[in-house]
């Protein structure tokens, strides 16, 4: 009822400066609930009931109502939803000339109702699927039960084969009053997750929500394995697409990842967990563009050293700590990373750093005297690039 009284005056201010005739709505009881009148609201009126029993539009003539309270002349009709009247709308004013108005507010108005429960239906979806991406992706324990029901209640299957695209947009929606954009928060969701959608190209038996302000899940499904390694391979350039949908709406620090694919709905919070410490690592470390995935070898050796163990790390170190100490330091762990990094040729690392060849041999040689490591050989150069990528980020 509060519903239909807060819709009823939303119609009563949309429309009373347009239309040439005062009206009114009321109530599947008859009480007036919005009328251009504002006198009038709250108040009875007698003929809805006769209209809402008739089914159809009523004209009513000065001599028919000049004994009954509180009716002027005009017409009414029923306003319907899904085959149940759920009130009336009267116009007042001779009543074969505003008898062509009321079908157009009639069917104005019950146009506007059903986008209105339609929202209300699509929103309380949203809330349904948003709980149900919190519960399968924030918990490690969770039951198979409950699952099943919230798929069996979104039409979902719990055994389609998924895998978890998160993506963290920050504070975008946070700064929604500086967009320049006619677009109201709730509305702007539903664009990017429709957005999101289409980038991925998704079945209806993948989802997309908002897990939070700051970041979209995706549980896209995929096939077979085929499927799902055309998908990875797709990922990164799906995920550009989608940056540039973002940035229309001003939405433009985003990081997006990816996890690997799982076979029921309860293993999702693995590929979640998977795809967050991707950002987590991109945020750490940099790592540019702002799209990560595993199924990338260049970010896989971005992300080598930050794999291995603390401890192990804190082992070389003690064996390098005449290396650390020297006053050179600086300079030569900077000329071992582009000497690794222009794999081991002395000619091409002396040229990146405008060295002449003799100078980066004796910097080498300076390095092996210190740390007993034999530049020449691969193991030893991995072992001591791992070490400086870690733990010497200003290098980098």
């Amino acid at each position: 009822m509060e519903q239909l009284v807060q819709f009823a005056q939303k119609v009563v201010k949309n429309i009373t400066d347009i239309l040439p005739f005062p009206f009114s709505l009321s109530d599947e009881e008859g009480k007036i609930i919005g009328s251009s009148i504002p006198e009038r609201e709250g108040t009875m009126h007698t003929p809805s009931k006769e209209v809402i029993r008739e089914g159809k539009v009523i004209l009513y003539f000065e001599d028919k109502v000049k004994d009954m309270d509180n009716v002027l002349p005009g017409a009414a009709a029923p306003l319907q939803f899904d085959d149940k009247t759920i009130g009336v709308v009267g116009l007042i004013g001779p009543p074969e000339e505003v008898k062509p108005y009321v079908y157009l507010v009639k069917q104005y108005i019950e146009m506007m109702w059903q986008e209105t429960v339609y929202r209300q239906l699509e929103s309380l979806k949203n809330k349904n699927l948003e709980s149900f991406a919190q519960y399968i992706l924030l918990n490690e324990s969770i039951s198979e039960h409950r699952v099943k029901q919230f798929c069996e209640m979104l039409d979902f299957s719990y055994v389609a084969k998924r895998l978890c695209i998160v993506i963290d947009i920050g504070d975008a929606l946070m700064r929604i009053d500086n967009f320049s954009i006619p677009f109201h928060l709730e509305d702007l969701n539903e664009k990017l997750i429709e957005l999101t959608l289409k980038s991925y190209k998704c079945d209806e038996q993948s989802f997309c929500t908002f897990l939070n302000t700051e970041k979209i899940v995706v549980l896209k499904t995929v096939k077979n394995e085929a499927d799902y390694e055309e998908a990875l391979k797709k990922f990164h350039e799906h995920s550009l697409k989608l940056q540039q949908y973002f940035q229309i709406y001003d939405i433009t620090d985003i990081r997006i990842a990816v996890g690997n694919s799982c076979t029921n709905l309860q293993g999702m919070h693995k590929s979640y967990l998977e795809a967050e410490r991707l950002i987590g690592y991109g945020k750490k470390l940099h790592i540019t563009p702002t799209i990560y995935s595993y199924h990338n070898w260049k970010l896989l050796i971005t992300l080598l050293p930050v794999q291995v163990n603390d401890s192990f790390y804190e082992k070389v170190r003690g064996n390098l700590k005449a290396f650390t100490n020297d006053e050179k330091f600086q300079e030569l762990a900077k000329t071992f990373i582009v000497y690794c990094e222009t794999s081991m040729n002395i000619s091409k690392a002396a040229k990146t750093l405008y060295l002449h060849r003799n100078t980066l041999i004796y910097r080498l040689q300076k390095i092996e005297a210190i740390t007993n490591l034999d530049t020449k050989n691969f193991d030893d150069c991995t072992l001591l690039y791992l070490w400086l990528r870690k733990n010497c980020k200003g290098l980098q």
